[in-house]
């Protein structure tokens, strides 16, 4: 156990080889936590300026400073700085390097709290030195780890199809409006001010002067939109802040409607939501743009979405971008952003491609969510050593994988289980995540009729066969 080092900086033969050198930044770039390539090398006089301190493939790293407690793999034979503990068992008979590696992650709270530093969070060798690990036998440390990677791959499983929504519903978007499509050059360049409702239709919040956080309050009837309200590109209600109604009496020149699209103006600049139906009465800060449009003109969805990635407008936005010190957009820039004025009927129709995948990405993260808590309390079960490994495993946990690892894993109650779901066809339901967990899960039976795990029978009441234990 041992941190490595970082040569003087100050003497560019020691950077630019080919001796991979991780620091903290290279675990925000890792892959499913193994880091494969780093984002400076060293030559070989520079791994002798700190005493060739190398550590072999498949060691496990920890950070001490900074993102104190984040672990990884080494892909790769790999230096390290200072800020980086590396870790390897004198006997791999007796310690699975991954199973110390979902302790550590287990207890990185723990690390987080023993940390010191004002500003640059640290903690000591000494510290890790002295955590004191219950280290069942290695045949109970591999299945742990194969439980723990099973359930970790789910939740990796829900980004990549996240990311994969996003990439497609912004292909699907280029596809309709842009250069791709043989009518773009056909249809009419306008400025965005061109498409309000009315002279009303844009405008930002009060300056804080006037709506001051004392006025917030955690409850009420007039609700207030800030920069969390559409940070992620999509409507999200986040941090709830309300006024008095008296105080909206004031403010309410600042009222936002349903369908608006808001705007970020200020910090995180340039992100875009559309208001949905049932808002409610809202006002906005000055942190927001809002717009109410003509809809007959353009769609909310349509213009939200351009102003976010439509490279028509976003290249605008790039050349415009106003601040010293913080990138800040205004009214007067935003009215003056040109886009191609689509027919209103394609611009409806990417509004429903728009909510469909939505809806989808929204159960998705649910999922995750779900999956999350699922893998905590796997974590917190099992390294108490209270788990019976044929118990508490979700039974989507179990349909995502192969059914040797369903049949090892499974008991009586998700047997039950899985035949109740499939007995209410409850794809249709959504209680299964999607139509190949559907196809599994029914897989899966088959094979237990193979086996005689579980046999058809006559209901008399529903007067039909029926799937039972």
């Amino acid at each position: 156990m041992k941190s490595g080092g970082t040569p003087k900086k100050s003497s560019p033969i020691f950077y630019g080889g080919n001796i991979p050198w991780v620091t903290i930044s290279d675990f925000k770039n890792s892959v499913n936590d193994v880091i494969y390539e780093t984002d400076q090398n060293l030559t070989e006089e520079g791994l002798k300026e700190i005493n060739n301190r190398i550590f072999p493939k498949g060691t496990l790293l920890l950070a001490m400073y900074g993102s104190v407690g984040k672990t990884a793999i080494l892909g790769v034979d790999a230096s390290t700085n200072q800020a980086i503990l590396g870790i390897q068992p004198k006997n791999y008979e007796v310690l699975n390097i991954n199973y110390l590696k979902f302790w550590l992650d287990h207890n990185q709270e723990y690390l987080s709290f023993q940390s010191k530093g004002a500003t640059l969070k640290n903690i000591s060798l000494s510290i890790v030195e002295k955590m004191k690990i219950d280290l069942p036998e290695i045949e109970t440390q591999n299945r742990i780890v194969a439980l723990l990677d099973k359930a970790k791959s789910l939740l990796e499983k829900r980004d990549k199809i996240l990311m994969l929504y996003n990439e497609f519903l912004k292909s699907i978007f280029l596809e309709m409006f842009g250069e791709k499509n043989p009518n773009f050059n056909y249809w009419q360049e306008v400025s965005i001010v061109e498409l309000g409702k009315n002279k009303k239709s844009f405008r930002t919040g009060p300056f804080g002067s006037r709506l001051k956080h004392e006025r917030f309050k955690e409850e009420g009837e007039i609700a207030v939109l800030g920069i969390d309200n559409a940070v992620e590109n999509t409507f999200k209600w986040k941090k709830k802040r309300f006024i008095s109604i008296e105080d909206f009496n004031e403010f309410k020149n600042f009222q936002v409607f349903p369908r608006d699209v808001i705007i970020t103006i200020m910090g995180t600049v340039g992100k875009s939501a559309v208001i949905p139906e049932n808002i409610g009465t809202t006002i906005n800060t000055k942190h927001l743009a809002a717009i109410t449009l003509n809809e007959n003109r353009c769609n909310p969805y349509y213009l939200a979405f351009s102003i976010h990635s439509n490279p028509y407008i976003t290249g605008q936005l790039r050349i415009r971008e106003r601040g010293a010190v913080m990138n800040g957009l205004n009214l007067t820039l935003i009215k003056e952003l040109k886009i191609k004025e689509a027919p209103i009927e394609l611009q409806n129709r990417f509004e429903l491609i728009y909510k469909q995948s939505i809806k989808a990405i929204n159960n998705i993260i649910n999922s995750k969510h779900e999956l999350q808590k699922l893998f905590d309390v796997l974590s917190y079960l099992l390294f108490k050593g209270e788990l019976d490994f044929n118990t508490a495993v979700d039974l989507e946990m179990l349909l995502e994988n192969d059914y040797s690892f369903f049949k090892q894993n499974s008991n009586q109650e998700t047997i039950n289980l899985l035949l109740e779901r499939l007995d209410k066809d409850e794809l249709n339901n959504n209680r299964f995540y999607d139509q190949r967990l559907y196809d599994k899960a029914k897989e899966f039976v088959f094979e237990l009729l193979k086996e005689n795990r579980i046999k058809q029978v006559f209901d008399d009441n529903s007067k039909r066969v029926k799937l039972t234990i």
